[in-house]
């Protein structure tokens, strides 16, 4: 396994626990460092540091793709870059929509296809009632987000606005909006 990748895999704990011990050090050495003998103190500060700055590093690449924010767009709505099949999309994110939505144009372009044994639903819109059909993604990414298999609704008369719907939220760890930006946080997988 790759050095990178089991930075990755260290126990949120253990890395908590490191640099408390090495803060200790840097306490010790400096107290020994006025005390008695300064290249002894000096040393053990320069271990403290170090592995502070260890884990301070770990911590960082563990955190480094665990959240996408979402600014809010001029209109008032939050509206993010995702690939759906490996295909970039623009999609709005709607909380009151229980599905995530594509335009009919979007998934022929993604190879989102209704499978045999999906069926066919009236969605009621803001606009009225429309058919769509129930279809499934294979991979949908937002950031450092990815999501399987997951079920969506291909509405023809949606015009070109894409819709991550309930579904893709209720998938995350959470989501919460903070000040102007939406916080989407992934489920931690072991």
């Amino acid at each position: 396994m790759p050095l990178f990748d089991l930075l990755l895999e260290l126990p949120n704990h253990l890395v908590l626990a490191s640099a408390f011990g090495f803060m200790a050090l840097l306490l010790v050495g400096g107290i020994i460092r006025a005390e008695a003998s300064g290249a002894l103190g000096a040393t053990i500060r320069m271990v403290g540091s170090a592995g502070l700055t260890v884990a301070f590093g770990i911590t960082l690449v563990q955190l480094g793709g665990a959240f996408v924010g979402v600014p809010l767009g001029e209109d008032g709505h939050y509206w993010v870059e995702a690939a759906v099949n490996g295909t970039p999309q623009r999609f709005l994110i709607d909380t009151g929509a229980t599905y995530t939505t594509l335009s009919s144009e979007v998934a022929r372009e993604a190879m989102v296809e209704p499978g045999a044994h999906s069926g066919r639903v009236n969605l009621h819109t803001a606009n009225g009632d429309t058919p769509a059909q129930i279809a499934q993604i294979d991979s949908l990414e937002v950031g450092s987000i990815h999501a399987a298999d997951m079920t969506t609704i291909i509405a023809p008369t949606i015009g070109t606005t894409n819709v991550l719907g309930m579904n893709f939220l209720s998938s995350l760890e959470g989501w919460r909006v903070e000040g102007k930006v939406m916080i989407l946080t992934p489920k931690v997988t072991d």
